[in-house]
């Protein structure tokens, strides 16, 4: 046991994970109490409803080689630390322990008002505390919910802000159509700075302008600046000829990125886009960096192969948007595999979404299909993945657990089978630590 993590982990534990609560005060609150560290060093902001992490890692594979670069990323896939790294290196338990210490007092206030803070928006804090203490130049924030009321808005001075793509998600905190939805991405927006936006639909393009508007940010489509064509593809990458792109000296170039899918196309489209609104600032890295450090990116959990013959695959995939770019890619990777190999899914995901919409696509892939539990308050009970799925007349097996889904699934796959474990970032989790 250690004797001052467990106890500042604990403390943090204790916080609200789950019942967020709109409003800027009490991150604003911890920020104080800590003395604002948020203003000792520059940011990217990146919100969005898909691919935020791909984007961040692209752009911190790309800035760290020049820079001091921090990055703060939810959730963590396998353990705390990975939420706070600087120059790619998790956040110490030592450090962790005497920012949580430090926070004690104001979150203690706040919990006397009967208004404590969430667990996400003191883990934020925390990692402002620790971006200062290590002299962090610049920091990558990615949002946890939204952005306009997401506890990351007030972090650093943000050089940049980038909204990767606007999909129906969270519907209940932010709101039932793409409209309102793109609405609350567009909060992350700041006055004389730039705005880049990804992938999108005219009805959000219309939300952004006007946001633009109002607050007199910089607007810019990323993919309206930036023609990528794809070269070729594996199971470790993807490379790319540059036709056009607004980051100078790029434009002619072929490009290896070390993160595995085609889709990764539109996130490295937007990553480029972000790169060239930092020109002018004293954050633009040199054009071979970029080359150089997009061949070195990697983002665990994502489209991310584990094991060989059979290929065991793990995706993050977490909603109907996420499931369809995903399948779209399994049918793509089929010319990669042997013509008489199947492709066998293991599935799990939270009560917010949309559990019908994610099982229909998957079982147009699958030639077996596996619905397991996940051990978590927030995940979809076994009966209610068993009835949606029979609902949809879908071919599937039951299993108790995600580890003994796995070992069944090893069992019967041959060789030339492809395993996909997807639904949710927490069966990923369990898929990883099992491998290891």
């Amino acid at each position: 046991m250690n004797r001052e993590l467990d106890p500042a982990l604990s403390l943090l534990e204790s916080l609200p994970k789950y019942d967020v609560k709109p409003g800027l005060d009490r991150i604003r609150y911890l920020l104080d109490g800590l003395g604002n560290p948020e203003k000792e060093f520059r940011s990217i902001h990146i919100a969005g409803s898909n691919g935020k992490g791909s984007v961040l890692a692209l752009l911190s594979s790309t800035l760290k080689k020049d820079y001091r670069v921090g990055e703060f990323v939810s959730p963590p896939l396998v353990r705390f630390s990975e939420r706070i790294k600087v120059g790619g290196e998790e956040i110490e338990e030592a450090a962790i322990a005497a920012g949580i210490n430090s926070l004690k007092g104001p979150l203690e206030e706040l919990r006397g008002r009967d208004d404590p803070p969430s667990l996400f928006e003191a883990t934020t804090a925390l990692a402002a505390w620790y971006f200062s203490k290590a002299e962090v130049e610049l920091a990558l924030m990615e949002a946890g919910l939204g952005g306009r009321y997401d506890a990351t808005n007030p972090v650093g001075n943000p050089l940049v802000s980038t909204v990767t793509s606007v999909d129906l998600e969270h519907q209940y905190l932010l709101g039932e159509t793409i409209e309102e939805i793109a609405g609350e991405l567009a909060g992350i927006g700041k006055t004389d700075r730039p705005l880049v936006i990804g992938e999108t639909v005219p009805e959000a393009k219309e939300v952004f302008h006007g946001e633009c508007q109002e607050v007199g940010c910089e607007l810019s489509y990323a993919a309206e600046e930036t023609e990528l064509e794809l070269l070729d593809y594996d199971w470790h990458g993807s490379r790319y000829s540059v036709e056009s792109s607004p980051v100078s000296g790029l434009a002619g170039r072929t490009i290896e990125i070390g993160l595995p899918g085609t889709y990764q196309k539109r996130n490295l489209t937007t990553a480029l886009g972000t790169v060239a609104a930092l020109e002018g600032t004293n954050f633009y890295p040199e054009v071979e960096d970029i080359v150089s450090g997009l061949k070195d990116s990697s983002w665990p959990g994502r489209f991310q192969l584990l094991q060989e013959d059979p290929h065991f695959l793990v995706d993050g995939a977490h909603n109907e948007a996420a499931i369809e770019v995903l399948v779209k890619e399994l049918e793509l990777y089929r010319d990669l595999r042997p013509e008489d190999g199947n492709i066998r899914v293991v599935f799990s995901a939270l009560k917010d979404k949309n559990l019908g919409g994610m099982l229909a696509k998957l079982a147009s892939v699958a030639e077996e299909l596996y619905l397991t539990q996940l051990d978590h308050e927030r995940a979809f009970p076994l009966q209610a993945l068993t009835e949606r799925a029979e609902q949809l007349d879908l071919n599937f097996k039951v299993v108790d657990s995600p580890r003994k889904a796995f070992k069944i699934v090893r069992g019967k796959a041959k060789p030339e089978d492809l395993i996909t474990v997807t639904g949710s970032l927490y069966l990923v989790r369990e898929a990883i630590v099992s491998e290891a």
